[in-house]
Protein backbone atom coordinates (compact mmCIF):
# COMPACT_ATOMS: atom_id res chain seq x y z
CA UNK A 1 0.00 0.00 0.00
CA UNK A 2 2.98 3.04 0.67
CA UNK A 3 4.77 1.85 -2.50
CA UNK A 4 1.17 1.68 -4.27
CA UNK A 5 1.34 5.74 -2.36
CA UNK A 6 4.74 6.84 -2.56
CA UNK A 7 6.21 4.90 -5.30
CA UNK A 8 3.42 4.85 -7.87
CA UNK A 9 1.64 7.87 -6.80
CA UNK A 10 -1.59 5.94 -6.48
CA UNK A 11 -3.03 8.08 -3.68
CA UNK A 12 -5.20 6.09 -1.14
CA UNK A 13 -8.81 6.86 -2.40
CA UNK A 14 -7.42 5.34 -5.65
CA UNK A 15 -6.33 2.29 -4.01
CA UNK A 16 -9.69 1.43 -2.66
CA UNK A 17 -10.81 2.58 -6.32
CA UNK A 18 -8.92 -0.40 -7.56
CA UNK A 19 -9.82 -2.94 -4.87
CA UNK A 20 -13.43 -2.55 -5.41
CA UNK A 21 -12.96 -3.39 -8.61
CA UNK A 22 -11.55 -6.59 -7.59
CA UNK A 23 -14.44 -7.03 -4.93
CA UNK A 24 -12.42 -6.04 -2.06
CA UNK A 25 -14.11 -3.48 -0.05
CA UNK A 26 -11.68 -1.35 1.98
CA UNK A 27 -12.23 1.83 4.08
CA UNK A 28 -10.10 4.78 3.25
CA UNK A 29 -9.54 5.11 7.41
CA UNK A 30 -8.74 1.72 7.28
CA UNK A 31 -5.53 2.27 4.77
CA UNK A 32 -4.57 5.61 6.36
CA UNK A 33 -4.43 4.15 9.84
CA UNK A 34 -2.67 1.33 8.09
CA UNK A 35 -0.28 3.72 6.67
CA UNK A 36 0.01 5.84 9.79
CA UNK A 37 1.24 2.83 11.40
CA UNK A 38 3.68 1.82 9.56
CA UNK A 39 5.20 5.27 10.35
CA UNK A 40 6.20 3.96 13.49
CA UNK A 41 8.75 1.34 11.65
CA UNK A 42 10.35 4.41 10.22
CA UNK A 43 10.96 6.46 13.01
CA UNK A 44 14.61 4.67 13.62
CA UNK A 45 15.67 5.89 9.78
CA UNK A 46 14.34 9.24 10.40
CA UNK A 47 16.17 9.54 13.59
CA UNK A 48 19.43 8.10 11.49
CA UNK A 49 18.87 10.84 8.63
CA UNK A 50 18.53 13.48 11.02
CA UNK A 51 21.51 12.82 13.33
CA UNK A 52 23.48 12.55 9.97
CA UNK A 53 22.19 16.14 8.36
CA UNK A 54 22.45 17.99 11.92
CA UNK A 55 26.11 17.14 12.13
CA UNK A 56 27.12 17.79 8.46
CA UNK A 57 28.96 21.48 7.76
CA UNK A 58 26.62 22.66 5.33
CA UNK A 59 23.37 22.04 5.48
CA UNK A 60 20.72 22.65 2.34
CA UNK A 61 16.88 22.97 2.35
CA UNK A 62 14.13 23.42 0.30
CA UNK A 63 10.56 24.44 0.96
CA UNK A 64 8.05 23.67 -2.77
CA UNK A 65 4.39 24.14 -2.82
CA UNK A 66 2.58 21.84 -4.66
CA UNK A 67 -1.00 20.92 -5.63
CA UNK A 68 -2.34 17.74 -4.06
CA UNK A 69 -5.75 15.92 -4.68
CA UNK A 70 -8.47 16.25 -2.13
CA UNK A 71 -11.15 13.83 -3.40
CA UNK A 72 -13.73 14.97 -0.75
CA UNK A 73 -13.89 18.57 -1.70
CA UNK A 74 -13.47 17.78 -5.56
CA UNK A 75 -10.50 20.24 -5.91
CA UNK A 76 -6.84 20.57 -5.26
CA UNK A 77 -5.33 22.13 -1.65
CA UNK A 78 -1.74 23.48 -1.37
CA UNK A 79 0.52 20.65 -0.27
CA UNK A 80 4.42 20.97 0.71
CA UNK A 81 7.06 18.82 -0.29
CA UNK A 82 10.51 19.61 2.39
CA UNK A 83 13.79 18.24 1.64
CA UNK A 84 17.04 18.61 3.35
CA UNK A 85 20.49 17.26 2.26
CA UNK A 86 23.52 17.65 4.50
CA UNK A 87 26.89 17.46 2.96
CA UNK A 88 29.80 17.05 5.19
CA UNK A 89 32.96 18.81 4.17
CA UNK A 90 35.03 17.89 6.62
CA UNK A 91 34.61 13.93 5.61
CA UNK A 92 35.24 14.13 2.00
CA UNK A 93 38.64 12.48 0.61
Amino acid sequence: MLVSDYCDYLPLYRQIQSFARHGVEIERSTLANSAGGAGWWLEALQARLASHVLTSSKLFADDTRLPVLDPGRDRTKTGRLRAEQGIDFRRSG
